[in-house]
């Protein structure tokens, strides 16, 4: 089980909402939107230009991942009302947001319900939606298939990734580095042979699967249907950054959202793949964030003032 310590709130219903923190303790807020399957963790990859930048990475697990307890039955569009517990029990009124991956949803339905709470909202390689047929269509054979199968056969979906799985990664998490790197670009495989990137991500692969993935199966559901988040409706002013090279998350999913999310601005970044983008250009990235930051709090200034 990972590591109860862990500090958490407890949401209206009861459950045990657990979160880390990451970067400088008292800077600014920022909300971490974790990816697929991981934890909050995660979100230690950024820590050190974090800190050095003034942010606070505060980086809730979703239910039934990590420390959290589950939540059966959830819509990806439940989440914000999560994120608004753990504001509140931090006392933070404003807050940004940030989605990697398969948290990119996360952070979307966060623009669309907490756009007043909201001072920026970053996306990072963000998993496009993948019930359409087109989104599902660019992503490659392997995971595809595994998409295809939670769309189609869902109670299937669950026999399979359920069962023995989840404990076998759960024990050897380091089983899954192999398919980090498959078919990645050399961006990517430069990115995880440095440091101790690998060993953070295997540590989330722990995570996500010592609650039987009851977190990791249901958010293979819900990719793979409606997520219900009306993106016209979306006025919150969003940045993605998104590798030209990625082959976890292709291209073609950024470019859905740059014709679908009036307020996205679409930062490409040629030869880039899923991982060398929040580790090579985090530094970029989230000076970016904290400028957009700094921006909103002028702006709340100058409403106070009126």
């Amino acid at each position: 089980m990972p590591d109860a310590n862990f500090p958490a709130c407890r949401t209206p219903d009861g459950r045990r909402l657990a979160y880390r923190e990451f970067g400088q303790p008292d800077g600014r807020p920022v909300f971490y939107c974790h990816g697929f399957p991981s934890s909050g963790g995660e979100a230690e990859l950024l820590h050190i230009p974090a800190r050095a930048l003034g942010l606070r990475l505060i980086a809730p697990d979703r239910p039934g991942y990590g420390g959290s307890d589950d939540q059966p039955g959830r819509q990806i569009s439940d989440w914000p009302a999560d994120l608004s517990c753990l504001a509140d029990h931090l006392h933070l009124d404003r807050f940004a947001l940030i989605g990697l991956s398969g948290g990119g949803p996360y952070a979307l339905t966060g623009a669309w319900q907490l756009a007043a709470r909201l001072t920026a909202c970053t996306l990072i390689c963000a998993l496009g939606p993948v019930y359409r047929a087109e989104l599902l269509r660019a992503m490659h054979p392997p995971a595809r298939a595994s998409l295809a199968l939670a769309r189609r056969w869902p109670g299937l979906a669950q026999r399979v990734y359920g069962g023995p799985t989840p404990r076998i990664l759960a024990r050897w998490p380091g089983l899954v580095e192999r398919l980090r790197t498959l078919g990645a670009p050399a961006a990517d495989q430069a990115a995880l042979a440095e440091g101790d990137h690998q060993a953070i991500l295997n540590s989330t692969i722990g995570d996500a699967m010592a609650r039987a993935a009851r977190g990791a199966r249901r958010d293979l559901y819900l990719y793979t249907h409606d997520w219900q988040i009306p993106f016209d409706a979306i006025q919150t002013s969003i940045t993605l950054w998104h590798g030209n090279a990625d082959a976890t998350v292709p291209v073609a999913h950024a470019h859905w959202y740059q014709a679908h999310l009036p307020q996205l601005t679409l930062n490409s970044l040629p030869e880039q793949g899923h991982y060398s983008v929040p580790i090579h250009f985090a530094p970029t990235i989230l000076r970016a964030l904290q400028q957009a930051i700094d921006g909103a709090s002028d702006r709340q200034i100058d409403i106070d003032h009126d």
